[in-house]
C-alpha cells in the first residue's frame, strides 16, 4: 500500500484533478468474509479501460490502496473491483467499511500498465487473492480473441472456491505459502515440461516473494515470451 507524507498526497490531488473522480458505493457483494466485490458509481466516460486498469483509494491522510477494475458498465456509469480484506490494517478496515448509501468519496484513476498483448497467442496470469480482479479483467479479451490461457492462483484454503464463483476457467489453484515459495517445486510444474508455453506472455502479480521465485525459474528455463512482474504486497512491508 503506497505511503507518502500527507502534504504530498494533498498536493497531488490539487495538481492532478483530471485523475480524480467523486464516486459513491452503489453495491457490495461478499463472496465470503475475505473477498468482496464493490460497485462504484461515477462518471468514467473519459477513461480508456484496458486489462489491469488501476484505481486508488486514499484510506488515510498518508496511505493509498490500489485496486484493479474488472468490469466497466457500457455507459461508463459504474465500475466494479474485487477486493481482498485481510488483517487489521488501515486499508483493509477502510475497504471493509465501504457500504452502499454512504457519502461520495474521492477516487484516483491511475490507468493501466499495458500488460495485455493481443498479438501473443498464449497468455499466463499468476497471482493470489489480490490478483483476482486483474484476472477477471483479462478474461473477456482472452476469450474474445481466441487465446490459449491459464491462470495460476495461490490461495488460502477458505478462498479456494472463489475462482469458480467468479467464473474464471483454465485455473490451477495452489495452496498459499507452498509451491511458489520454493524454486525447486516450481521447477517441477508441468509448465516447464511443455514447450508449447515457452513463448507465452506471462503476467506475475500478488506476493513479491512468490513472483520473484517464479520469474527466476522462468528465466533459468530461457522463457522466450515477455514476463511482466508487479508485486502487490510483501509480508512485513508497507508501501508497495
Amino acid at each position: 500500500m503506497p505511503t507518502a507524507p500527507k502534504w504530498i498526497n494533498d498536493t497531488l490531488e490539487k495538481l492532478a484533478p483530471s485523475m480524480l473522480r467523486m464516486v459513491r458505493v452503489e453495491h457490495v457483494t461478499y463472496l465470503n468474509p475475505n473477498i468482496k466485490i464493490i460497485r462504484l458509481k461515477g462518471n468514467f466516460s473519459a477513461l480508456h479501460f484496458t486489462p489491469g486498469f488501476t484505481v486508488s483509494f486514499r484510506v488515510s491522510p498518508t496511505e493509498m490502496r490500489h485496486y484493479t477494475v474488472f468490469y466497466v458498465e457500457p455507459s461508463a456509469r459504474f465500475i466494479e473491483c474485487i477486493v481482498h480484506i485481510h488483517g487489521n490494517a488501515p486499508g483493509a478496515n477502510y475497504i471493509n467499511e465501504l457500504q452502499p448509501g454512504g457519502e461520495k468519496i474521492k477516487l484516483a484513476v491511475l490507468g493501466s500498465d499495458k500488460q495485455y498483448d493481443a498479438k501473443v497467442k498464449k497468455q499466463i496470469i499468476f497471482g493470489d487473492e489480490t490478483s483476482l480482479s486483474l484476472m477477471l479483467s483479462f478474461l473477456p479479451l482472452l476469450r474474445q480473441n481466441g487465446h490459449d490461457y491459464q491462470f495460476f492462483i495461490e490461495l488460502d484454503e477458505q478462498n479456494r472456491n472463489i475462482p469458480e464463483q467468479i467464473g474464471l476457467d483454465n485455473c490451477t489453484v495452489f495452496s498459499k505459502n507452498n509451491i511458489f515459495r520454493d524454486q525447486d517445486q516450481i521447477r517441477q510444474l508441468p509448465l516447464f515440461n511443455d514447450g508449447g508455453w515457452s513463448d507465452a506472455n506471462i503476467v506475475l502479480t500478488g506476493n513479491v516473494r512468490s513472483l520473484q521465485n517464479f520469474r527466476k525459474v522462468l528465466k533459468e528455463n530461457s522463457h522466450r515470451g515477455k514476463i511482466y512482474a508487479k508485486g502487490y504486497w510483501l509480508e512485513g512491508k508497507k508501501g508497495l
